[in-house]
This record gives structure tokens, C-alpha cells and sequence, in this order.
């Protein structure tokens, strides 16, 4: 878990970049989404946004700042940090299809191997990930939580055209593609439901820190809850989604 030696402080203009080395362990992690939490509350009414990164926590003042006055307050709060406070972790299943239409990338990193392609997609289906932050694009999570071994370098070209719901790896990571657009990720499959409904508050069920299992469905399902979300009407998938 973290220290306040494992911080770096950045400025640049308005903003403050709080660096740290990125650790794959779930209680690390955690720190990290329960600092970022205290630091938003804790500098409410002086920031305009702030985001979380792999590694660094991002505050973006709506005045000059003066750096020696804050970072001992910040350096404070990292030492009696106590995330037994923070809200309780779900886990969360969510649909994911991976027949041959959407594991092309998989088929193509294995060339055309069966057996690796198979022994790939079920270990990857054996995973929980967990929600790092949401960015690329609105509604895109980044999921951390893949073994090193199974990184898949990205694309050096990418595709002109990535599917929306496409569950893809870049390198040691996992996102989900909340629209069609071009991506040099790798798909290995593809989930139905949306992150995120933007015409909800809050417009997302699963926030940082929430974990993640991808539930394998068939063609006829994935066809299926499309279309119950282009007809709004209601599906086993989509209570918001099947967690625990």
C-alpha cells in the first residue's frame, strides 16, 4: 500500500498532478480511489474537475494555487488516510459474447491457433478486473487486473472502425469501446450493455474501485438484449446488471 514517499507533486498552470508508481494490487488500488475521493471533498469548492489516471491523480484548480501551502495538507491527509471508510466494492457480471465475429484480433495475435484462442478467452473470462477510471472517450472504462502474460501489444495500425461494446486489451489493459470508433486495441469480445445512460443521474452503475467478471453469452443473446435495449423494454441482463 502507499505512503506519502510514493508521491511526486507536478504543477502545471492551474493544475496539480499527484505521480505515483502504479500497483496491481487490489488494496493499493484502493488507496488510490479513496484518496482521490478525500481530496475532491476536501477541496471542493477550489476545484473545477479532477480525474484519476494508472498513475496520478489529477486536481484542476479554478484559481492559482500556491503549491508549498497545499502539499503539506495533502501529505497530512495521505498519513491518516483510512479507507475502512470507504464505500463497499460490488462485483459486477456483465454479458460478453466472444463467438468468431468478435475474437477476429484474438484469432489473428494466435495466428489462427484454436486451442490458444480457447485457452485465452476462457482464462479471460476467469478474471475479475476492477474499474480504474473512465476516459478516451465518455464512457470508456479502463480496467485494471490483467496478468502481465496476457498483455497483447496494440495495434501498430489501428482499425479504422472498433465496434461499440467491443471488450478489447491494450497491452496490460482491458476497456470497453461505448461507441463505434477507430481503436488499435485488440477485441475479445463483445458486451451489449452500456456503461453508462447519460440520461440517468449518475449516469453510471459502476464506479472506480468496483469489480468486474465478464459472463459468456451466446449469439442469439447478445441479439437478444440489443434489441431490448433499442425496444426499452426489459431483459435478465438489465437489472441494471447481473452483480453481487
Amino acid at each position: 500500500m502507499y505512503t506519502k514517499q510514493d508521491f511526486n507533486f507536478t504543477t502545471l498552470g492551474r493544475t496539480l498532478i499527484l505521480d505515483f508508481s502504479y500497483h496491481h494490487d487490489e488494496r493499493s488500488f484502493h488507496f488510490i480511489q479513496v484518496l482521490s475521493t478525500v481530496l475532491n471533498k476536501q477541496f471542493n469548492k477550489q476545484l473545477e474537475d479532477s480525474t484519476t489516471t494508472f498513475n496520478s491523480i489529477n486536481l484542476f484548480f479554478k484559481e492559482d494555487f500556491q503549491i508549498e501551502k497545499i502539499k503539506p495538507t495533502i501529505l497530512k491527509t495521505i498519513d491518516v488516510l483510512d479507507i475502512k471508510k470507504a464505500n463497499p466494492i460490488k462485483l459486477w457480471k456483465l454479458p460478453i459474447c466472444v463467438d468468431e465475429q468478435y475474437t477476429v484480433d484474438v484469432h489473428d495475435f494466435f495466428n489462427g491457433d484454436i486451442k490458444q484462442v480457447n485457452a485465452y478467452i476462457d482464462r479471460f473470462l476467469s478474471l475479475e478486473f476492477h474499474l480504474v477510471f473512465y476516459g478516451f472517450l465518455p464512457g470508456f472504462p479502463y480496467l485494471g487486473g490483467l496478468p502481465a502474460e496476457m498483455a497483447i501489444p496494440r495495434k501498430a495500425t489501428p482499425s479504422r472502425l472498433t465496434q461499440k461494446g467491443s471488450v478489447a486489451v491494450g497491452g496490460d489493459q482491458v476497456g470497453i469501446y461505448p461507441q463505434d470508433s477507430p481503436g488499435g486495441w485488440n477485441v475479445v469480445g463483445n458486451c451489449p450493455i452500456p456503461m453508462m445512460d447519460f440520461t440517468k443521474n449518475p449516469p453510471n452503475h459502476i464506479v472506480p474501485a468496483d469489480r468486474i467478471q465478464f459472463l459468456k453469452i451466446s449469439t442469439a443473446e447478445h441479439v437478444d438484449v440489443v434489441t431490448a435495449l433499442e425496444q426499452n423494454r426489459s431483459h435478465p441482463f438489465l437489472k441494471p446488471f447481473t452483480h453481487d
